[in-house]
């Protein structure tokens, strides 16, 4: 590649990693909106670039470095938004298990760890990727042929995704333990015990309680604890309960819940798609697009309202050495599938990440794994439109219609783009969040979580006019409930998975 061009891709590829550096550390700004408006403004930004290329001797197409911007946008983004969401995310002390691992380091006054293990992992994630992209000019008639052949088991694949998760939700339910009489012994209560019982499932069981009636079940009531009797011949008093525990997880509220939110934020999603959304005829807004107030609701505001009372504890200055990659590999893995399907987020590749071999990473684990399927889809889904020419995500969707002529054969540009931008977005992660945790350690962040509320409900007035609000309104609503309940908000995601499982089998439904 001549020295001028390479130089002007530098430029064009710096410039798109100063957009997602905005969209990844301002809250409520998508990388895909700063896209829409890259796409919105490239009819009169055509001639000025055409100009520039040919008067500094350009080879490159000015597509080409349109394309350069938005894919380095996407890139950078990937690794900053960890920051706020880091930061501003902060609940009360006395909520701290249950949020998420980063916010739990957090208030341990280790957010330099979580720090470190995001950044690791978008980095292992983008440089995997790349690695996979290597060969793609020297095998991309093979891989296309292979994608065509996978391609009728999409709809399939998509629809498993759904139980995948609420079967992996099903795990987290707790146990609970019932004393089985059947076949026990009963005898009067020998004297009062304070014993706290232990329960292991088939294991004998000596309790000595209160057994009374309640609502037809009988339980044993000791000083700290209460279960369960499974048997008959009961009567009320205080006895000495002579059998064996049975201890199982109760799965079926939790799933019933999972599924219930599923179904909602896909009733939501396909309203936003649709044009279903009540007011939107009024005013459709600076951009129309309804998938941002969807988002902000489902996922943003929740966050920042549990949050508003937050103080950030000290934090460590220096993070510890991370043990391994083992959860960014899992992660980019994952990420190559989420590149591929469409509607799978990189919070949905990360939870099913989980159900691969573990190892004892601990929560950095976990956050390396989920940022590693974040930037590894970025990066992947671009061999997906290169191969098939379909795009998995705005960003990739808006390269396309900046280059439709985008191919294989550019190739080498994009590496480099990506390569430049993963190793400059990995610096820029650690310096950046490492000033601001050091800035805001011990402050209250009321009121920056106060203006980011305030400023994202402006944005989706903005962007999506009186339409955005209700919908925010009601995304915002339907948010809360997976904190109150105690589930993941993964579940959430079927605002994208139920539209286009319905998109895919709507002809067997007819």
């Amino acid at each position: 590649m001549p020295g001028a061009d390479l130089l002007l891709l530098l430029y064009f590829t710096l410039f798109g990693m100063g957009l997602g550096a905005l969209s990844g550390l301002a809250p409520g700004i998508h990388v895909n909106t700063l896209a829409v408006l890259l796409i919105i403004s490239a009819p009169s930004l055509s001639p000025f670039l055409e100009d520039f290329c040919s008067s500094t001797d350009c080879s490159l197409p000015p597509a080409l470095l349109l394309a350069c911007t938005i894919l380095s946008a996407a890139i950078c983004h990937s690794f900053l938004d960890y920051i706020p969401s880091l930061i501003m995310g902060v609940p009360d002390e006395t909520e701290c298990m249950s949020v998420l691992p980063s916010h739990r380091l957090l208030l341990e006054g280790k957010g330099m760890n979580a720090l470190l293990a995001a950044a690791q992992g978008s980095l292992v994630g983008a440089m995997a990727g790349t690695i996979v992209l290597l060969p793609l000019p020297f095998v991309h008639v093979q891989a296309t042929n292979a994608l065509d052949l996978i391609a009728p088991t999409i709809p399939w694949l998509l629809l498993g995704v759904p139980f995948l998760l609420f079967w992996a939700e099903s795990g987290k339910a707790d146990p609970k333990a019932e004393l089985d009489m059947r076949g026990g012994r009963i005898t009067p209560a020998e004297m009062i015990s304070l014993k706290r019982h232990f329960p292991v499932h088939g294991d004998s069981a000596r309790v000595i309680g209160y057994v009374h009636r309640h609502h037809g079940i009988w339980y044993v009531q000791t000083r700290s604890q209460s279960f369960r009797i499974r048997g008959r011949g009961m009567t009320a008093g205080d006895r000495t309960l002579i059998g064996r525990w049975i201890v199982r997880k109760d799965r079926l509220p939790i799933v019933a819940w999972s599924v219930l939110l599923f179904l909602c934020s896909g009733v939501l999603g396909v309203m936003a798609m649709d044009g279903l959304v009540p007011g939107e005829n009024i005013w459709k807004g600076v951009e129309g697009n309804m998938l941002m107030p969807l988002f902000t609701g489902l996922f943003g505001l929740p966050l920042l309202l549990g949050s508003s009372r937050g103080r950030l504890p000290e934090q460590e200055a220096e993070a510890d050495p991370l043990p391994s990659v083992t959860g960014a590999l899992k992660g980019s893995f994952m990420g190559g599938l989420v590149g591929w399907l469409p509607g799978v987020t990189a919070t949905a590749g990360a939870v099913l990440s989980t159900m691969l071999p573990r190892s004892r990473g601990g929560p950095e684990e976990f956050i390396s794994t989920v940022s590693a399927v974040g930037t590894g889809a970025a990066v992947l889904g671009l061999g997906t439109l290169l191969l098939i020419g379909k795009g998995r995500s705005g960003t990739l969707l808006a390269m396309q219609e900046a280059m439709p002529a985008l191919s294989v054969s550019d190739m080498p540009s994009l590496l480099l783009c990506i390569l430049f931008t993963s190793l400059v977005s990995y610096i820029l992660t650690l310096r950046l969040g490492r000033g601001l945790l050091l800035r805001a350690q011990g402050r209250d962040l009321t009121r920056l979580n106060q203006g980011a509320l305030v400023g994202m409900v402006i944005l989706s007035f903005i962007l999506a006019g009186p339409g955005g609000l209700v919908l925010l309104t009601l995304s915002t609503i339907l948010g809360t409930f997976p904190g109150k309940v105690g589930i993941s908000r993964v579940h959430l995601t079927g605002c994208l998975l139920l539209p286009i499982l319905l998109y895919y089998f709507a002809p067997f439904l007819r």
